[in-house]
């Protein structure tokens, strides 16, 4: 019996001895701020795939990007640095959300706050910079920057990146186009820059796949979260204790006080009332019956809002072509004079449109060999004669306008505009529609290409020598081509704003303008 009374104290001896030896590797380890599992557990993190190949995307595609815009230079190394920066803050926040729950979207808007400021920073940056030479390099960059925004897309933020991939793309072809046989490096700067998204993609539908993969790591709080994945030096000062909470709500009054106190107010009004007496109305004025909406059926018409030109154009008869004052303009001749329009009427215009909000000065200048025409608002005499084959024009931010332009040049864009009508009389490349509403334009003699991209509303009408025009849509509705018959007659022609694919065969996508659709 004694002999077992020994051997039990001294295994109890032992335990005693483990337990003693690890509560104190704990408490150095608290003292130090780490212990060597949580040594581990950094270096674990550094090659976790979901953290690992988010590194892989910055060091192999996005890198190289930085080079290339640093190697072209000019506004191009501005715009990386922004680019750059907001990559970096991604990275860290990924870090901490794999390990985090998620906070609610308050705090989530605070956290990505770094990362929303790069997006509005690098968007101002390219409208500052319209007239500068890489004015198509910082657009595609500009354009394709919104695909990082996927952290609060759920349940696709796939299909977002590859949306905000195709808009970057449309300014990379221009790259393209431009420098195609000039210099080598901006196509190598397309190609890089394209890389970066579609990798991007590629990463986000093989982690994220239905969102940020939040607490896929770990449980801990976002604030509480160490997002370090080097080995952290031992003896480092414990964080100061966090503040004191903050003192309670001051007591709110008893049932009874409120009740007594709404008695009084509800008490006092009725003795108000009741001191009027019957003659409580009597001031107030009769309406005469010929004011009165009910009997006057007429009022409720003038009272009611006119149809603008832009919905008689787009829902009225065929064969109209207003613009100035709701009369059709019938187009003169090549050769002869363009006619001035200017409005008889006072033209009234309610823009409700935040996106359409006419800021700076008024602007018609010919700078180099470009026109500048800016925040024109409710002018409808504004004219452009002095032209030759070498000049552009640009429209930016006007308001229910009326431009002519005489003569030929070379290409016309219109920026932001609502309720413009254009004419002109010949354009050697392209007439372009960008982020518009509610637009009109009339060829007298000849153009090309007519481009519309991001437009609702645009309405064409063509000359009789213009009938061979191209027209290229993409992201716009409300659209139709008016072709002349007759005297001074138009057909309107509407473009199809939605399309219908099937593989044919097996081998190739066919895609027609869906019947259904009206077209």
């Amino acid at each position: 019996m004694d002999d077992q009374l020994k051997r039990l104290e001294a295994i109890t001896n032992r335990l005693e001895t483990v337990v003693h030896q690890i509560s104190s590797s704990s408490s150095v380890a608290t003292v130090n701020g780490h212990s060597h599992v949580n040594n581990g557990t950094a270096d674990e993190l550094a090659h976790l795939p979901i953290l690992h190949d988010y590194d892989t995307i910055i060091n192999e595609s996005f890198k190289p990007f930085l080079t290339l815009s640093n190697k072209i230079g000019g506004d191009l190394t501005t715009m990386s640095d922004h680019v750059e920066r907001l990559f970096k803050a991604q990275q860290q926040f990924i870090k901490q959300a794999v390990q985090s729950t998620k906070p609610n979207d308050q705090k989530i808007m605070e956290i990505i706050k770094p990362q929303s400021s790069e997006m509005e920073a690098i968007s101002n940056f390219t409208s500052k910079n319209r007239k500068s030479p890489l004015f198509n390099h910082l657009s595609a960059i500009s354009e394709g920057i919104p695909a990082l925004g996927w952290i609060l897309i759920s349940p696709t933020p796939g299909p977002h990146i590859k949306d905000m991939t195709e808009a970057a793309q449309f300014y990379s072809n221009r790259v393209l186009k431009e420098y195609k046989e000039k210099d080598p490096v901006h196509t190598e700067w397309v190609k890089s820059w394209t890389k970066v998204l579609n990798d991007l993609h590629t990463y986000v539908r093989q982690h994220h796949t239905t969102g940020l993969a939040w607490a896929s790591h770990g449980k801990h709080d976002f604030d509480s979260t160490n997002v370090k994945t080097s080995k952290p030096v031992a003896g480092g000062v414990p964080p100061p204790p966090p503040p004191p909470p903050p003192p309670p709500p001051p007591p709110m009054p008893s049932n009874s006080a409120l009740n007594a106190l709404v008695d009084d107010s509800r008490n006092d009004l009725m003795n108000s009332i009741n001191a009027l007496g019957q003659g409580a109305t009597a001031h107030l004025k009769k309406v005469p019956d010929e004011l009165k909406t009910h009997k006057n059926p007429q009022l409720r018409q003038t009272a009611g809002s006119h149809p603008s030109s832009h919905e008689e154009t787009a829902h009225g008869k065929k064969g109209a072509a207003p613009f100035v004052d709701g009369k059709p303009v019938v187009p003169p001749k090549p050769g002869k004079p363009v006619p001035a329009q200017v409005s008889a009427k006072p033209q009234t215009t309610v823009n409700t449109s935040k996106s359409t909000v006419v800021s700076g000065p008024p602007k018609l200048i010919l700078e180099g060999n470009k026109w500048l025409v800016e925040y024109q608002k409710d002018k409808h005499d504004l004219r452009i004669t002095d032209t030759n084959m070498k000049h552009s024009i640009y429209i930016y931010k006007c308001t229910n306008a009326t431009i002519a332009v005489e003569g030929k040049v070379n290409s016309i864009v219109l920026d932001q505009c609502t309720k413009v009508g254009l004419q002109f009389t010949s354009v050697v490349s392209l007439v372009e529609f960008i982020n518009c509403k509610s637009m009109n334009a009339q060829v007298v003699d000849r153009v090309p290409t007519i481009q519309i991209e991001k437009t609702d509303g645009c309405h064409i009408y063509l000359s009789e020598g213009s009938l061979d025009t191209e027209f290229i849509t993409s992201k716009s509705s409300e659209m139709s081509v008016n072709v002349p018959f007759g005297d001074g007659e138009y057909k309107e022609y509407p473009i199809a704003e939605q399309f219908k694919t099937h593989l044919q065969n097996g081998k190739k996508l066919v895609t027609v303008p869906n019947e259904s659709s009206g077209v």
